[in-house]
């Protein structure tokens, strides 16, 4: 990453211990000097929805942040899994060819898996 920050590069907030939340840079205001930044993790480093912007100047970017690198997806694998299976269960249960017990299986085995995870 270089220096001056560009539309989706990541910074993380820095107080001391490096363990802020992190923040992506979605806009710029050259008049002002001022970074736009849109908070996308919780201190923990977990992904978070969260809508809030900062509007910090880029001096201020430059000393309270640091660069880091794209959090990650929020969903992993076996999230995607049980999602898919519970969606291929209830395709094969309303199939007219399909197998209702085995569709009901496949959805309760990936509910599962989401509850397990979540």
């Amino acid at each position: 990453m270089t220096d001056d920050p560009a539309v989706y590069d990541h910074y993380r907030l820095t107080d001391g211990d490096g363990s802020g939340p992190t923040f992506r840079v979605v806009g710029f205001d050259d008049a002002d000097e001022q970074v736009t930044l849109l908070r996308v993790t919780d201190a923990g480093g977990n992904r978070r929805a969260t809508g809030e912007l900062r509007h910090v100047g880029r001096e201020r970017l430059a000393r309270e942040f640091e660069a880091v690198g794209d959090p990650g997806p929020r969903f992993e694998t076996p999230d995607y899994l049980g999602g898919l299976a519970v969606l291929a269960g209830a395709a094969v249960a309303v199939h007219p060819a399909g197998d209702p017990l085995a569709g009901a299986l496949l959805v309760v085995a990936g509910g599962y898996v989401l509850w397990r995870r979540h």
